[in-house]
């Protein structure tokens, strides 16, 4: 029973944590300034595992001495975790949407603020795409243009998030992005060619594949394992080929690939050391490992 309380608690420590990392990742993507609300994140974070690991010696001694815990018992246990996540994530949507206010207010006001946040924004932009650029030997021309049209759809959208953020009305989010969204393919379009662009739509439903490959090829190039523009492409292939949804014509979906198949294939272009370090790293939030996902709650409880 001991042990099975052990899974147990694990599965619900690990799955708090989960939702915390996503949430701060998500706050450091929408406001990368906004250090405060990524802090608060870190918080609960932290405070929620301090309250699961609280439970452990209750839940240890009890067992020891004999005394039954029912299902009933965990089930409440549960219960009274999620009342408490759903009460903590409230209060993290109410001081996000405050601060993210406040941000906008101090954007509209602050000449100098405004300046930094857009060349961060262009700096996004060029970023975005760069590896495609690479990969496709694009010019000097068709690059900028291309980091040109992506800068003009996040300055639609940051507009657009500026006023729902200030409660402006009229403002309808839906019919922005759309705008954005087709007034970038059109500009991308007359960029890249036709030809061009049918590979920057495939490159675009890879984009979870790329950021996974990126991730990993910076942390290759700390230990002097450098991956090339051919392995970083090959590679994004590989995930996304072993991706049903991608298969389907969706994008990637790094939670549903077959990380075997993709073992199998990359063994092809990766180099030993490049091998052993892409199967043992934890990249892009421990997605890498999730299909040991059972496995690996079973051994932290034993």
């Amino acid at each position: 029973m001991k042990r099975y309380v052990n899974i147990i608690l694990v599965f619900v420590t690990v799955a708090a944590l989960v939702v915390a990392t996503v949430e701060y990742k998500r706050l450091r993507a929408d406001a990368k300034i906004n250090n405060d609300a990524a802090a608060a994140v870190l918080k609960r974070n932290a405070a929620m595992k301090a309250r699961m690991d609280s439970l452990k010696p209750t839940i240890s001694r009890l067992a020891d001495t004999g005394s039954d815990i029912t299902s009933a018992d965990i089930s409440a246990m549960l219960a009274s975790k999620e009342k408490a996540e759903k009460e903590a994530q409230a209060q993290g949507r109410a001081k996000y949407a405050a601060d993210m206010k406040m941000q906008a207010e101090r954007l509209k006001n602050d000449p100098d603020l405004a300046l930094k946040h857009y060349a961060s924004l262009r700096a996004d932009a060029e970023m975005k795409y760069a590896s495609f650029c690479r990969v496709q030997h694009l010019s000097q021309e068709q690059s900028e243009a291309l980091a040109e049209a992506q800068f003009q759809r996040m300055l639609r959208l940051d507009d657009m998030q500026t006023a729902r953020q200030l409660n402006e009305p009229g403002v309808d989010a839906k019919a922005i992005t759309k705008e954005a969204d087709d007034e970038f393919a059109a500009s991308a379009k007359a960029a890249l060619g036709d030809d061009l662009y049918e590979q920057f739509a495939v490159y675009q439903r890879q984009s979870a594949a790329w950021s996974y490959v990126n991730d990993y090829g910076g942390s290759v190039s700390l230990v002097d394992m450098p991956l090339s523009v051919q392995q970083a492409s090959q590679l994004a292939d590989a995930i996304a080929n072993a991706c049903p949804a991608f298969q389907k014509g969706k994008d990637v979906v790094l939670g549903d690939v077959d990380w075997d198949a993709v073992n199998t294939a990359a063994a092809d272009f990766l180099t030993p050391e490049q091998m052993n370090f892409f199967k043992n790293a934890a990249i892009s939030g421990g997605v890498r490992q999730s299909n040991d996902w059972i496995k690996t709650v079973y051994e932290l409880a034993q």
